[in-house]
């Protein structure tokens, strides 16, 4: 997607889904917040808690070091004063990857050599990682697919951690990506496919989510 027009990709969000996401990042997220009473706050989320009636509470740190709590329902306007740090969130994973991680350069063919090098660390037994199935014309969809690998591999180690695991995973011989909508895999005499949506952002939780899935289907 072109970065002058990142914006058209955002969608509506509730303040509490909003606060939330902000507060989940890693790094800080400078925003101003306005309150029914017409106060304005500008800082980064310190903590959001709820208490035992269920009240929610917000509690902010403005550049100047000075503390403020409020009740997150008291809060009238949200205003994301750095949005390029949050396009994955702001567009609900339209988005796939923060902007700054798009500068990378990642041919196909750069790709399939890594996949092909790397492949090893799934098991020796792995013959081939194939993405075929899957558009990789766009640069964010073959950094999803880089991603999307190296997820996998600690979600095999754990799977393969003792013999009964590592039996099972001794039958998969080849492992094909292709294109869905939702996350599903199908085990058929050697071959496991994984759908993905592979233009999308990826779970924060992958590896996880993919050992219970694979955990299931072995």
């Amino acid at each position: 997607m072109d970065n002058s027009n990142y914006y058209k990709a955002f969608v509506a969000q509730t303040t509490e889904e909003i606060l939330h996401a902000i507060f989940k990042k890693e790094e800080d997220i400078l925003i101003g917040v306005s309150l029914t009473n017409g106060a304005y706050i500008e800082g980064t989320v310190l903590d959001i808690t709820t208490d035992s009636n269920q009240n929610k509470s917000v509690c902010m740190i403005t550049r100047g070091e000075e503390i403020s709590f409020f009740n997150l329902y008291n809060i009238a306007l949200v205003t994301i004063k750095q949005p390029k740090k949050m396009v994955v969130e702001l567009s609900k994973g339209k988005i796939s990857r923060p902007f700054s991680s798009t500068d990378k350069n990642l041919t196909v063919l750069q790709l399939k050599i890594w996949l092909r090098n790397e492949k090893h660390l799934l098991g020796e037994q792995i013959q081939n990682f194939n993405v075929d199935r899957l558009s990789l014309d766009k640069l964010n969809n073959r950094l999803n697919v880089k991603d999307f690998f190296e997820a996998l591999v600690p979600a095999i180690d754990l799977i393969t951690a003792d013999a009964l695991g590592k039996d099972a995973w001794s039958g998969v011989e080849t492992i094909v990506l292709e294109e869905a909508e939702t996350l599903q895999l199908q085990l058929q005499t050697g071959v496991l496919t994984i759908s993905v949506a592979i233009h999308k952002a990826l779970p924060a939780n992958l590896s996880k989510i993919l050992e219970e899935k694979l955990l299931q289907l072995l």
